[in-house]
């Protein structure tokens, strides 16, 4: 691990100053903050990117998070039809948390402070409102888990220029639960290669703590869609380890005078992972091991001793 998005809620970045007085994070931090932050963003003249102490760059200032709806288990995710089974419940497609043009109104307040957006959608209704905001406000930024998809709305997003930010760990997580509430559109659940076919930028992630902070795990996950010693989920949706490394390096993808120096050094490398089966190779992923990381060009963790 170089870096975190830190999403907690309470503004995080209101308790970064106090931690870095204690000690200097051994990765970079982006702290994020929620709507009700925004006075105290822009009351302190911070941008995003800024850095939230003089003299340390290792924690910046993040974007504005907002959650716009539930979660496909507890059936709140806000979609286009119903979900299975739910037609005795007061929102059969769930609902939202925010009105689309509510949201839209604090996205334009992030923009004009300097903060890009990042929100939350998992239903496919979600994901269109937060795409219709992000239009309508002209705000930069990023869907988070961007669980059920609209295919007629990729080409907005990528017009857009917004990040489909995924968590893979959750598509073998969530895999039942699709099976019993979702089964008519399990094909746009997670649907990685769709997304990133059409021009979307993908950044994977983990959701910590909600699943492990583990990249190996979610790029497995990306790059299998099978738990080990299961089958894949469907397997049209897999990236390749190359695209899914990319996925989870913020967009850096290689080293160069200038580069910010931020690196794994990993043995045995990744590419050498067995062919299919996916369950094979997903084991193979998750077990792969880190024997240096370096952050800022300083070395934050060593593990050079023999291999068993």
């Amino acid at each position: 691990m170089v870096g975190i998005v830190d999403f907690e809620f309470g503004s995080a970045f209101r308790d970064w100053p106090g931690r870095i007085a204690r000690a200097e994070p051994p990765v970079r931090v982006r702290a994020a903050t929620y709507s009700d932050g925004l006075d105290e963003v822009a009351a302190r003249g911070l941008r995003q990117g800024d850095r939230l102490v003089p003299g340390c760059d290792r924690v910046t200032m993040g974007p504005l998070k907002v959650i716009s709806d539930g979660s496909l288990n507890t059936m709140t995710a806000w979609c286009c039809d119903p979900f299975v089974g739910a037609h005795e419940r007061e929102f059969p497609r769930g609902r939202p948390n925010v009105t689309t043009t509510d949201l839209a109104a604090i996205m334009l307040r992030a923009k004009e402070i300097g903060l890009g957006a990042a929100i939350h959608a998992i239903g496919d209704a979600a994901f269109m409102s937060a795409l219709e905001a992000f239009a309508a406000s002209g705000a930069s930024g990023s869907i988070e888990h961007a669980q059920l998809i609209d295919r007629a709305a990729i080409p907005l997003m990528v017009r857009l220029g917004l990040t489909a930010s995924v968590q893979p760990v959750h598509l073998l997580d969530d895999r039942e639960a699709n099976a019993l509430l979702w089964p008519d559109r399990t094909d746009r659940v997670y649907a990685f290669r769709t997304l990133l076919d059409a021009g979307v930028r993908l950044a994977l992630g983990s959701d910590a703590p909600v699943a492990p902070l583990d990249p190996w795990a979610a790029i497995a996950a990306a790059v299998c869609r099978a738990d080990p010693g299961g089958p894949p989920w469907h397997p049209e949706q897999r990236l390749t380890i190359a695209e899914a490394l990319a996925a989870s390096t913020d967009f850096r993808t290689s080293l160069a005078p200038g580069s910010l120096a931020h690196l794994p050094i990993l043995d045995p490398p990744p590419y050498a992972a067995p062919r299919p089966p996916a369950a094979a190779r997903a084991t193979w992923l998750r077990g792969l091991r880190t024997a240096a990381t370096v952050v800022g060009g300083r070395l934050t963790y060593a593990d050079l001793g023999p291999r068993p």
